[in-house]
């Protein structure tokens, strides 16, 4: 596959944009992904907390993927922004990364939508939104969240990741974006020569 971008070695960063999404591609160990935001930092929920990073920093191959077509600046303000309220109020959440993503269906149900409803009325209330995330549901939350408004048709959005962020793996989410026409695989990100 091609390369997308590799700090260091003269690629442009512009070509990382706000909404990007990282996956891991390694398989001999637990995947990893996160969402870039202000053009060249990724937040990511790590078991060191939920971290704001410089992208050229990510030290791991990762498929890259992003809207198709591309965000607006309006909605991508709006990803970003669910991003960072993440950043500023949830702690990493290592029983859902451990139970709740290995037994549970990444399927949109009920459950989803009463979590996302609770979660948008944090919101109104300032109180943060979620308490706890692990990566892939901290990604997945970004782009519902951006378009959930407590309404059905806002869950038809194009863009709305259609996935139980609480019952899904990174590897369930880069199989979600490969197969949906409205995100575009980039290429890959790989590490910085020598890191």
């Amino acid at each position: 596959m091609v390369v997308f971008y590799q700090p260091n070695i003269g690629m442009k960063r512009d070509k990382v944009k706000s909404g990007d999404i990282l996956i891991n591609t390694n398989t001999f160990k637990p995947a990893h992904c996160g969402i870039v935001v202000d053009g060249q930092m990724v937040i990511h929920a790590t078991t060191r907390g939920i971290l704001i990073e410089h992208i050229d920093m990510w030290n791991e191959e990762a498929d890259m993927f992003r809207a198709n077509p591309e965000m607006n600046a309006a909605d991508t303000k709006k990803v970003v922004d669910v991003a960072r309220n993440i950043l500023g109020s949830a702690d990493y959440g290592k029983t859902r990364a451990v139970i709740k993503s290995t037994f549970g269906s990444s399927t949109a149900g009920e459950d989803l939508y009463a979590r996302l409803t609770k979660y948008n009325e944090r919101l109104e209330d300032h109180q943060g939104m979620v308490k706890n995330v692990y990566c892939s549901e901290l990604v997945i939350l970004c782009y519902q969240m951006a378009w959930f408004q407590g309404k059905i048709s806002e869950r038809n959005s194009k863009l709305f990741i259609n996935l139980d962020g609480k019952h899904a793996w990174p590897s369930t989410l880069r199989r979600y974006l490969r197969s949906n026409p409205f995100f575009k695989e980039l290429g890959l990100f790989k590490k910085q020569p020598n890191a």
